[in-house]
């Protein structure tokens, strides 16, 4: 197996100067296949000039952009690591993980200079290590050195390697929670990103297929793709930084999903692919079918879309229309199900793979293998994360002996349909995110009013998703409020993982070896609301009564009748 970069731009498409990657809020800067490939290779030249030695991590700070594809590219095509971070992290976030990554680089966006600065001084990063990405040519300070001056220095070949040399080396740490505990680093290989590539070419030549049978236009020169998801995430990655160079069609590229402007991207493009998480479901579902008369493929991720999601999206859309639901997870990819069917809104995530295998295990670890018995799933694929980085213990916990590896997410399969049903992981999926219990709880103790605290999740006020919900013990005597909570871990963390509620507990429940019993704080959360509900019932009644009762009698208070 070769390289991810090489394989990526092993085909050129007809038409080399046909625009690939597209701003949709300003069309005519693009980028084509050929100008992709020479950017590539001037970042490279750029990275060697600089001296950044090979198996260097470069932490890439941004939110997405055209010329995000070419950076990907150059930093794996330069025997580096790329590795992406959230742009809404906060100083502590972001210093976390450039040490578990070992990012020793960062190219940084202007809005979030700021903070990457702070996180580079935490973590002795020289400022000579740091690029600022001022990609529509923005002013930076005087004291930062742009990206640009990585342009100029000529151009270089990427590193590459022949069949079966790469397929194991380590090409990006994606960061991950895992089932469980604070956030690592994964370590991908060529192998992955190519394997992952492979089967996202085969999920939109499927939907091409399936237009040809109804008598549509199939060429794949009609496929245009949106995308909106973050561009460091496993989910994102094939879809925009292979698939439109190995395949040809255009792919538009918004910094982040805003509602207005993706709809009218849509409309405006004729767009006929995206990649979405429930949330951003849950609000196209709400638009009219003329806005979203184009779409003919949305490949749905993150989190499980349920049945009631599917049908209403499927609503808003047109009869050609179809909801691809994909299952997986950063350490083994994020397409590792998919269903074929040309619809199907049952809910489930549809069949494996080629070359990828599931299982349900019971809790005595022994498969289950008849239909509707619920279990933990379990994926074996040849193409797995190759571990968390400096994590040996995490990455036992996250395989069995036998090699597969654990998702934490209960499960069941009928008729070969793979559906998830819950899971027996800690983790909050906030908006298609991933956040860690874990993570909440040590930001809450950093505060002197809190001596403990647990989080788990509660269900979003409109239906979509989950949200973090704290239970907060106080510190002896000393106050702080909902408000003082919400505010404080605004400071410490990205909005999404601050918490909707808190409630104020006398202790936190735990096992004998410190373990928060978080099924513990769950239950005792649905007996208090079980308890509001039969009080505020006994209230009604007692009103009705007094209703009642003031009914039989005329204004001087003596009964009626």
């Amino acid at each position: 197996m070769m390289d991810i970069v090489s394989w990526t731009f092993a085909n050129p498409p007809p038409n080399e100067e046909k625009p690939l990657y597209i701003d949709p809020s300003n069309p005519l800067r693009s980028l084509s296949f050929s100008q992709t490939r020479k950017l590539v290779r001037q970042l490279i030249a750029g990275f060697n000039a600089h001296k950044i030695e090979q198996n260097n991590c470069i932490c890439v700070v941004s939110f997405n952009d055209i010329n995000y594809t070419p950076l990907y590219l150059s930093i794996i095509g330069s025997n580096l690591r790329f590795t992406g971070a959230n742009p809404g992290y906060t100083t502590r976030e972001l210093s976390h993980h450039l040490r578990i990554t070992g990012a020793r680089y960062i190219l940084t966006s202007l809005k979030s200079l700021h903070v990457s600065l702070a996180a580079a001084e935490e973590c002795n990063i020289q400022p000579r290590n740091i690029f600022v990405l001022n990609f529509a040519g923005e002013d930076i300070p005087l004291a930062q050195q742009s990206w640009e001056d990585l342009l100029c220095h000529g151009e270089k070949e990427w590193v590459s390697g022949g069949d079966g040399e790469m397929r194991d080396a380590a090409a990006a740490y994606v960061s991950t929670s895992g089932t469980s505990g604070l956030p690592k680093a994964a370590v991908i290989g060529h192998g992955y990103l190519i394997s992952q590539g492979k089967v996202v070419q085969d999920l939109v030549r499927s939907g091409t297929q399936i237009n040809k049978r109804r008598g549509e236009e199939s060429d794949v020169s009609g496929v245009k793709s949106l995308i909106a998801l973050p561009p460091f995430h496993v989910f994102t990655m094939p879809l925009q930084h292979t698939v439109p160079l190995r395949t040809g069609y255009p792919a538009y590229i918004m910094p982040r999903f805003e509602e207005t402007s993706f709809v009218s991207a849509i409309e405006k493009f004729g767009i006929t692919h995206t990649i979405v998480v429930p949330p951003i479901m849950m609000t196209l579902s709400k638009h009219d079918k003329g806005e979203l008369n184009t779409l003919r493929t949305v490949f749905v991720g993150g989190s499980r879309a349920s049945e009631g999601m599917q049908r209403k999206l499927y609503g808003a859309m047109s009869e050609e229309a179809r909801i691809v639901q994909v299952y997986g997870m950063t350490e083994t990819g994020w397409a590792t199900t998919w269903s074929r069917a040309e619809k199907d809104a049952s809910g489930s995530v549809g069949q494996p793979v080629d070359g990828t295998r599931l299982r349900i295990v019971d809790t005595s670890g022994a498969e289950v293998q008849k239909d509707n018995i619920t279990g933990e799933i379990q994926i074996f694929t040849a193409y797995a994360m190759a571990g968390y980085l400096n994590n040996i213990p995490a990455t036992a916990e996250a395989r069995t002996p036998d090699g597969w590896i654990r998702t934490g997410d209960v499960g069941y399969v009928q008729d070969g349909n793979w559906y998830v049903i819950d899971r027996t992981k800690d983790l909050i999926k906030v908006r298609g995110w991933q956040v860690s219990p874990a993570e909440i709880e040590a930001a809450l103790l950093e505060h002197p009013a809190i001596q403990d605290a647990g989080v788990i999740a509660s269900s979003a006020r409109d239906g979509c998703g989950e949200v973090p919900l704290a239970f907060v013990a106080k510190n002896g005597s000393r106050e702080i409020s909902e408000h003082d909570v919400k505010e404080f871990l605004g400071t410490r963390l990205a909005r999404y993982k601050n918490v909707e509620e808190v409630e104020f507990v006398d202790f936190i429940p735990r096992n004998p070896t410190g373990k928060i019993l978080r099924r513990v704080l769950r239950d005792e959360r649905v007996e208090r609301e079980r308890t509001k509900d039969e009080l505020a019932a006994v209230e009604y009644r007692k009103v009705e009564k007094v209703r009642e009762y003031e009914s039989e009698r005329d204004i001087s208070g003596r009964k009626v009748g």
